[in-house]
């Protein structure tokens, strides 16, 4: 080290490189249990500002610096950051003195050459091209996170390339949303602050050791300790800022035209057919066909298509059913606003200045007609298309002013497909190019989108497919295109777990996949998973309605819409709980059980909030061989009691979900309906699966409402409390032989109260 200053909480450090170069490093203790470094190389800027960050965070008061002839040392509450002097090393300590991030100079070959490339960074002539720096893999550790991968959620061994792109299916490395938030049961989080290309080497070099490459001059990340993953969900949300909620009725279920309804008349069919077929739904979808073909995106109705689209959305408004358009941040060069755009000056640039027009998915493929392949450039699904320019304040508002008209006839939210075709070289507004904005383009395109629905129609929502770090702010997204076979099943249930563990809570995917038709068996099976996600959409490139696979398989599908309509109360307050700590919707084992080694690489079964446990089979056999951690787990179907660790091998039948419920479950419910209520839920459901002890905070817009459960000599106790005053029916599931019987009793007083139970 050259050079160092020190206030409090903070150290500037001005270090030297092995071949004679200097780069200025900070390190400063910022939020509770949360690390900041940062590594700027001579002759480079400061990293530029994301945007993911919600806030930008403070220096912990009071954190006191030690310097030593060996070490400079920042003790915080929980942790401990030691910076060795000669040679340079970096070690993060939690309370107990335990190292949990370090780097790992010891990682030698035989011949003392680095497996890893210590901290620092490589240039390219005179550029500095990227920074690298390497940490400790522990033997036992398992790593999870960075985003919607498709691969096995534990990241350990995994090369993972975070450069957000079109993944054109489910079951390989890329995806659309990379998160650059690594999540460790060692207990710490890594955060880099970095739209830039970034390469995670997770143990495939060198099994003892991590290597992060990011493609910028210099970086920015962040350190989050945390006693358990949960905690650290909790401390990252803190920093990039926790989930909005959703409206109530977004929960229910989205029903979409995707390949097949190309106008109104057909639109109307097939909402008939959710009325004829009692198949309950709230969201009704219209993909790019509500605009004329080939002039995506110009947010005008083809009215040839769509007569009077007001009263349309007026008739759709009448049934209870919302509508959702598709959207993208392109413009078509056939559209006459291409030339107002590029007049203007609202759109992406090429380096000589000129307007930046590219091919992407859809002016690559044809309409869908059931086969897969590229189209001629005369007959593709769009034109060639220019990017409008999210880092432009101007074009911005040009583009949410677009949206007004379709928001004031009565749309109520859009689906923001695309934007992950962002060129490197893309010249920005704000002086960056794609080399550092492609990453981050989703975030600033979503959150345009969102804020303009905010002004229009009161609420934030968008229906999105691209993401980075901070997106959890403008919910809900879903998993893309996924095939239509089972393999891709099992790779989207993965995704959605590494969305949890990526700080992401609210997450959906296609029901049946996208692409391709699916058989009765595999769309059974894909809704059994998906109707147990935080919402729900039926999606493909041809018809995904539960009528059109057979009486069976409908009547399958709609019972299991209707359990999804009646847990809505529980669904809500699992979302409502989300905004309010980081937890996802659906929980990965490793995120509930992290001390239970059988639990960490589990990725085909989930804790559906709380106290679900839900198991989706994915393979055409209905074999499915079910985890279940400690504690006593109920047989959602058959009541039949379960003691676990164990291990259960089932062949399940199609109408069947393994779906289990962990004892001491308090679970809101609602009667049947056809559309979510928008009032307040009374009487409201409560299943009481009792164990010695136990309690549930049911959250709503009103407040929460505690529920204790306690058991007495000769049955349980059951008291509530809270703001919200309403009727109650209780179902208290008990014990009998192999199965259960329910003894059920409904209160007749709105106000705080309590009622025993005589159970033996």
């Amino acid at each position: 080290m050259a050079k160092e200053s020190a206030t409090d909480g903070a150290v500037e450090l001005l270090v030297q490189t092995s071949a004679g170069e200097t780069a200025q490093l900070s390190c400063a203790a910022v939020n509770e249990g949360v690390w900041r470094v940062e590594f700027v190389p001579h002759g480079t800027s400061t990293p530029p500002r994301t945007g993911m960050l919600a806030r930008e965070p403070l220096h912990q008061a009071g954190v006191p610096v030690s310097s030593s002839a060996s070490a400079i040392l920042l003790s915080a509450q929980d942790s401990l950051f030691r910076v060795g002097r000669d040679p340079f090393s970096f070690r993060i300590e939690d309370g107990a003195g335990r190292g949990i991030f370090c780097d790992n100079p010891g990682d030698v070959d035989g011949l003392g050459r680095p497996f890893v490339l210590p901290f620092g960074y490589t240039r390219q002539g005179d550029a500095v091209k990227e920074v690298v720096f390497s940490f400790h893999l522990d033997s036992e550790e398992h790593l999870y996170g960075l985003g919607e991968k498709f691969l096995p959620l534990n990241r350990r061994g995994q090369c993972i390339v975070a450069w957000t792109q079109d993944a054109f299916g489910s079951t390989s490395e890329r995806s659309h949303k990379n998160i650059p938030f690594l999540l460790s049961t060692r207990g710490y989080g890594l955060f880099l602050d970095t739209g830039a290309r970034i390469v995670w080497d997770l143990g495939t070099t060198s099994c003892q050791s991590c290597t992060a490459r990011t493609e910028a001059p210099s970086l920015r990340f962040f350190i989050i300790v945390g006693s358990t993953p949960a905690d650290i969900l909790r401390r990252y949300a803190d920093l990039t800022g926790y989930a909005a909620v959703p409206p109530r009725w977004t929960f229910g279920l989205w029903v979409s035209s995707g390949g097949t309804y190309r106008d109104r008349a057909a639109m109307e069919q097939l909402v008939a057919g959710l009325e004829t077929h009692r198949v309950p739904a709230d969201v009704v979808h219209v993909d790019p066909w509500w605009m004329t073909w080939r002039k995506y995106c110009d947010f005008r109705w083809n009215t040839e298509a769509f007569p009077d689209p007001g009263g349309f959305i007026g008739e759709l408004h009448e049934k209870g059913l919302r509508l959702c358009l598709w959207e993208h941040p392109y413009v078509s060069v056939e559209s006459d606003l291409f030339n107002t755009g590029k007049e203007r000056g609202y759109f992406l640039l090429r380096p000589d200045g000129s307007v930046y027009v590219i091919d992407y998915g859809l002016s690559l493929a044809p309409r869908p007609d059931g086969i897969v392949r590229e189209a001629t450039p005369d007959q593709s699904w769009n034109a060639r298309v220019a990017i409008i320019d999210v880092s432009n304040e101007e074009a911005v508002r040009w583009y949410q002013d677009m949206h007004r008209p379709v928001l004031r006839m009565g749309a109520d939210v859009f689906k923001t497909d695309f934007g992950e075709d962002i060129p490197r070289d893309a010249q920005f507004a704000n002086g960056q190019t794609g080399d550092t904005m492609h990453n981050l383009y989703p975030l600033l395109y979503n959150e345009a989108v969102a804020e303009v629905t905010r002004q229009e129609r009161g609420h934030g929502t968008v229906w999105g497919r691209a993401a980075i770090g901070g997106s959890q702010r403008t919910p809900v997204c879903w998993s893309g295109d996924p095939a239509a076979d089972f393999e891709s099943l099992a790779c989207t249930i993965r995704g959605g777990l590494s969305m949890g563990m990526s700080g992401v809570p609210l997450w959906s995917n296609d029901i049946g996949g996208y692409r391709g038709m699916p058989d009765p068996e595999l769309y059974v099976r894909w809704a059994q998973f998906g109707l147990f996600c935080s919402h729900s959409r039926m999606h493909g490139d041809s018809p995904r309605e539960p009528w059109h696979f057979g009486e069976r398989a409908h009547g399958i599908v709609r019972s299991f819409v209707e359990l999804r309509y009646q847990l809505f109360p529980y669904i809500y307050s699992t979302a409502l709980e989300a905004a309010a700590t980081g937890l996802p919707v659906i929980r990965a084992l490793a995120l509930m059980w992290p001390d239970d080694p059988s639990a960490l690489e589990k990725d085909q079964q989930y804790m559906f909030g709380p106290w679900l446990m839900v198991a989706p089979v994915v393979h055409r056999s209905g074999e499915k061989t079910v985890y279940l951690p400690e504690g006593t787990w109920i047989d959602y179907r058959t009541g039949e009691r379960l003691i676990g660790p164990c291990n259960l091998h089932l062949r399940v039948p199609l109408e069947t979900l393994p779906l289990y419920v962990l004892e001491g479950a308090i679970i809101p419910r609602m009667h049947p309906a056809m559309r979510i209520p928008q009032g307040r839920i009374d009487p409201l459901i409560l299943d009481i699966y009792p164990s010695v002890a136990s309690s549930y905070s049911i959250r709503d817009e009103e407040g929460k409402t505690d529920i204790h459960v306690a058991g007495s000599a000769d049955g349980i106790i059951v008291q509530w409390n809270g703001p919200v005053k309403r009727r109650f029916i209780m179902r208290v599931h008990v014990q009998e032989g192999a199965g259960e019987r329910i003894i059920e009793r409904e209160t007749d007083s709105r106000e705080p109260g309590s009622v025993r139970f005589h159970t033996h």
